[in-house]
């Protein structure tokens, strides 16, 4: 049989994989994906040196089968095999080496006892002061904690949870669900991020279905939200209360140009995947975005003005903020008070304390009402 012959077996046993996955039929999804991936090792096969391209997607593709499958022996062996024999293009080279760090991380799970749920996030954070395989410790922690928001956010709309408008995560969710963090290989500077599974199996079982497409579901999201908040976000997530706190997660990722220049995200499980890129005109389109959802008055637009300075203290509750602004000549910096903030929710604004931001607000005789805020690198 020839390679196409063998690839469109392999496509058609990895989407009913992917559909016995998403009903949470664990078992069948993976013995589906080892068929996938034997079909996709014979047209590996049959292929001839002078398909380069062909070769890498083709080869990439074996190995994310077997990891699919669970059977990381096989995948780890199958890229190895691969790497070594000098017919791989230098495109699936990167791809089978961030395979092999899923592989690895999943197998010493394993055998520890920890099981993740389908699909690995993999974050690189490029451009500005990042560096090959380092990058400044803080922004580094700010992209974590944002991407770990996005996740219990999705987690939550998934379950079909209230929309939570105060406080973090609910104890149960976060005693459940624990998001995990691993090394990557070095690219500009990469990290990994994948879900456990909940310990409570009786919890699992009955809601395994949906909690099987956290990751993917989490990618959908973000893709929506980078490249048309207005429509595409909207069919994927049909509550504007979600929706408003997916955009200003999303916006919080984004660069603004100053520290780094771009942040990618892709699932390295399935490398054929597109990519969310996340660029400074992001964040722009999505303080367009964000607008649109919060109309004002004419003269409300005409009296904002820009507070930039420290985050200091906010108090939730009482609905208010404190921004302390740059020192002027004499050393002295001042306090801005911000009314008004009942709109800000917790994972937005939280990452943000004691650090550089800037908020938009409307100045009534001496007192200011907040609008927005966002970081500023």
């Amino acid at each position: 049989m020839s390679w196409s012959a063998h690839h469109a077996l392999s496509e058609g046993f990895a989407i009913d994989a992917e559909s016995a996955r998403r009903q949470g039929l664990g078992d069948l999804s993976e013995e589906l994906y080892k068929k996938a991936a034997n079909e996709e090792s014979l047209a590996l096969d049959a292929l001839t040196d002078d398909k380069q391209r062909t070769l890498g997607i083709t080869a990439v593709s074996v190995v994310a089968l077997w990891y699919k499958a669970r059977e990381f022996v096989l995948a780890e062996r199958s890229a190895h095999r691969y790497l070594a024999t000098g017919r791989i293009p230098l495109f699936a080279e990167f791809q089978l080496r961030d395979l092999l760090s899923s592989i690895w991380a999943a197998s010493a799970a394993e055998k520890a006892g920890v099981r993740f749920v389908p699909g690995d996030i993999l974050v690189s954070v490029q451009g500005g002061d990042v560096i090959h395989g380092g990058a400044p410790l803080e922004l580094i922690l700010q992209k974590v904690e944002g991407i770990q928001s996005v996740l219990y956010r999705t987690v939550e709309m998934l379950l079909s949870r209230p929309f939570r408008s105060k406080g973090g995560p609910p104890s149960d969710l976060q005693s459940m669900f624990r998001p995990w963090l691993f090394q990557a290989p070095a690219g500009s500077y990469q990290f990994a991020v994948r879900m456990q599974e909940p310990v409570q199996q009786s919890f699992w079982q009955e809601h395994k279905p949906k909690i099987n497409t956290v990751t993917s579901t989490f990618f959908e999201v973000l893709k929506a939200a980078a490249t048309s908040a207005d429509e595409d976000l909207q069919s994927v997530v049909p509550d504007r209360e979600y929706r408003g706190a997916f955009v200003n997660l999303t916006r919080n990722l984004a660069p603004s140009g100053k520290t780094f220049d771009r942040l990618e995200i892709r699932d390295a499980s399935t490398p054929s995947q597109a990519r969310v890129s996340l660029v400074a005109d992001t964040r722009q389109r999505l303080n367009a975005a964000l607008r649109r959802m919060t109309p004002r008055d004419r003269e409300d637009l005409d009296k904002q003005e820009k507070i930039i300075g420290t985050l200091r203290a906010l108090h939730l509750d009482k609905d208010w903020l404190e921004i302390t602004t740059a020192e002027n000549q004499q050393g002295v910096g001042s306090n801005v008070h911000v009314s008004e903030i009942s709109e800000v929710l917790d994972d937005v604004v939280g990452p943000m304390v004691n650090k550089l931001v800037v908020v938009t607000a409307v100045r009534r005789g001496t007192r200011y009402l907040y609008r927005d805020i966002e970081p500023q690198e």
